[in-house]
């Protein structure tokens, strides 16, 4: 006896048992769905740690030298440097010399540029260049591209502090003053109302300054962004190495806390995946088992109707992986319906779970059948279920 098409057969029995159907569909969803919104949790976590942006700052004492070697390390990114230089003068006129590679760190108004500059460019020029507010350069009667002469108002101290020979008069050290200061062609003009007397150099020219000074300069203030929260504790220890030979070393600052938070987070949900995925996998291969295993008396009625044992055994392994596909594909949907597109994200390793589930269900299923078919009916009605 051949026996009905196995669709039909699998329709048919799960009419007659549907609260045995329902129950497989609803567990490998379950199962599927659980696994599935654990994996996208463990994307997500993994997201967020590398989205992290982890602070440096460094305060009081970072060299213009040292600064540079960060830039150009690897481990930092977005560098925003300050350095106020308020012993400065333009025109005999005392003023506050500012260094930034940012002029949104000090000025929020729009800036009129000179023809050819923008605010990427001029921040990031390598010359004498500066920008200066609207009061001021009308209280100098100064317009785009002219130059102001910017130097240290106790020039001539310095000349002798630092061993060079001292001027013969205050005329003599005016005189080596205006030689040796240096020229700011004027690229910017802020407008703003704010009256404070101020020029804003980029700091790529902070080198031109330190030359005047015979001195290395350094910011008051230097920030970066870590490339890489994982690299946290690795650029601790190079900023230690880096900062090994200063006399006074700069305070360094770098909060790691938010990321430490999340990376624990990360963690966790890496070590329970695997398990996770390991006992979905097990009790998805039980239930088909079990489902089966239960099936014994209606087995020897079939086997004594002349049902061949192959037929048998293709139908019952047929039933279960029926039943799983349509749990594993309500699963899908549920895992689509609340994580919408993000979750196309992770549906590799989602696609993946659910094949083994519906292979080792099926497989198990047919062996399982298999067994108990090997049995005699008479056997199989004598066994309880």
């Amino acid at each position: 006896m051949k026996g009905p098409p196995v669709g039909r057969y699998v329709l048919r029995h799960a009419r007659r048992a549907w609260a045995r159907s329902l129950l497989a569909v609803l567990l490998a969803a379950l199962l599927a769905g659980t696994v599935g919104q654990l994996g996208f949790l463990r994307a997500r976590c993994a997201a967020l740690v590398e989205a992290v942006e982890v602070d440096v700052r460094f305060f009081n004492g970072l060299s213009y030298s040292k600064a540079k070697i960060l830039e150009k390390s690897g481990y930092v990114r977005d560098p925003s440097y300050l350095k106020f230089f308020e012993a400065a003068s333009g025109f005999y006129i005392p003023l506050t010399l500012v260094f930034v590679n940012r002029l949104d760190s000090l000025y929020s108004e729009p800036v009129t540029w000179l023809e050819g500059w923008d605010g990427e460019s001029a921040m990031a020029a390598n010359g004498k260049y500066c920008i200066l507010p609207a009061p001021f350069m009308e209280e100098l009667e100064l317009e785009l591209g002219d130059e102001l002469r910017i130097n240290e108002r106790d020039v001539a101290s310095h000349i002798i502090d630092t061993g060079q020979p001292a001027p013969e008069s205050p005329e003599a050290a005016l005189a080596l003053r205006d030689a040796k200061r240096p020229k700011y062609t004027v690229i910017g003009r802020i407008e703003t109302v704010d009256s404070q007397w101020l020029a804003v150099a980029p700091a790529a020219s902070f080198q031109y300054y330190a030359s005047f000074l015979a001195a290395e300069l350094f910011f008051d203030s230097a920030s970066y962004k870590l490339c890489s929260y994982y690299e946290a504790e690795e650029f601790r220890e190079y900023v230690k190495e880096l900062l090994l030979s200063a006399k006074s070393p700069p305070e360094f600052r770098m909060d790691t806390s938010d990321g430490d938070r999340l990376y624990r987070s990360r963690r966790l949900v890496e070590t329970l995946y695997p398990f996770s995925v390991a006992a979905a996998l097990i009790l998805g291969t039980l239930l088909p088992v079990l489902m089966i295993a239960q099936s014994r008396r209606e087995a020897a009625v079939l086997r004594a109707l002349g049902w061949p044992r192959g037929a048998l055994a293709r139908r019952f392994a047929g039933e279960q992986g029926a039943l799983c596909v349509a749990g594993l594909a309500l699963a899908a949907a549920a895992l689509f319906a609340v994580n919408g597109r993000a979750f196309l994200g992770v549906l590799r390793p989602a696609l993946g779970y659910m094949l083994a589930h519906l292979l080792l269900c099926v497989g198990a299923g047919a062996a399982v059948a298999a067994s108990i078919l090997r049995q005699s009916p008479m056997r199989l009605l004598q066994t309880k279920e």
